[in-house]
């Protein structure tokens, strides 16, 4: 299995897929569908710990990296998730420079950090070089999705042991005022292409959450590392909409 921190760097950047669902048949088939990534999502995923992990081992199955949106910047899920293998976190409404550098404190093993010792599951899927995995390959991303967050972007960026950011656009769009959005509106945009102009200029990782195709194209296009497709759930809909809507146009054209 690549390491994530690795793939980021490589042309084209990272399509990651999105598990809400709790699912692991799910999980496995956006595996085998070809994301180049998944994360799964314990802030807004309909899903508990359990339910986490058995759609880790159903990703970890198919080779493919899989980070886990934590529901908030606690040490307990912070270090639990990477005891179970996921290869990075995703920590959402990181405003500033102390509370980015508790998140990486969490994160990372003395002497960066302060992670206490118990990969047990990690071991067993990564292998007894898992320690080496976790000094150089974690990537660990704040979100910045608040006003705080795009005010002290370049002080959560130049937090040791911080990969980088990811951008939560519904979130960052609402606390500027406006609705969150499929293709973000020019006003926030304008706000999103800074986060990435900073984060390329420390030379770091800049993740970005997409609500369609064209915008993940667009985001890659633009420079960043990772673009998120939706999630499990409404892509599920979405195929399972568009076929019975094809199947019932068939059946009038017969009828």
């Amino acid at each position: 299995m690549l390491d994530l921190s690795t793939m980021c760097r490589r042309p084209g950047g990272v399509v990651m897929g999105w598990c809400s669902s709790g699912s692991p048949l799910l999980g496995e088939a956006m595996a085998v569908a070809g994301f180049d990534a998944l994360t799964v999502d314990l802030q807004h995923g309909v899903q508990d710990f359990s339910d986490a992990l058995r759609v880790l081992q159903a990703i970890d199955g198919r080779g493919v990296p899989a980070l886990c949106r934590v529901p908030w910047n606690e040490p307990g899920i912070l270090m639990k998730a990477l005891d179970a293998g996921f290869q990075g976190i995703i920590c959402p409404m990181i405003d500033d420079r102390a509370q980015a550098e508790q998140l990486a404190r969490c994160c990372h093993y003395p002497p960066l950090g302060m992670r206490s010792f118990g990969p047990h599951r990690a071991m067993i899927s990564i292998g007894d070089d898992y320690m080496d995995q976790a000094r150089e390959g974690l990537v660990i991303l704040p979100m910045v999705e608040t006003e705080a967050g795009l005010r002290n972007i370049d002080e959560i960026l130049a937090v040791p042991g911080i990969s980088g950011v990811y951008v939560g656009p519904n979130d960052l769009a609402l606390a500027l005022g406006y609705p969150a959005q499929a293709i973000p509106r020019a006003e926030v945009q304008s706000h999103i292409d800074h986060i990435l102009a900073r984060t390329k200029a420390a030379g770091k990782i800049c993740g970005i959450a997409c609500g369609s195709a064209q915008m993940v194209a667009n985001m890659l296009a633009a420079g960043f590392h990772i673009a998120t497709l939706q999630n499990d759930l409404r892509l599920f809909l979405q195929g399972m909409s568009q076929q019975l809507a094809d199947t019932r146009q068939l059946l009038e054209a017969v009828a």
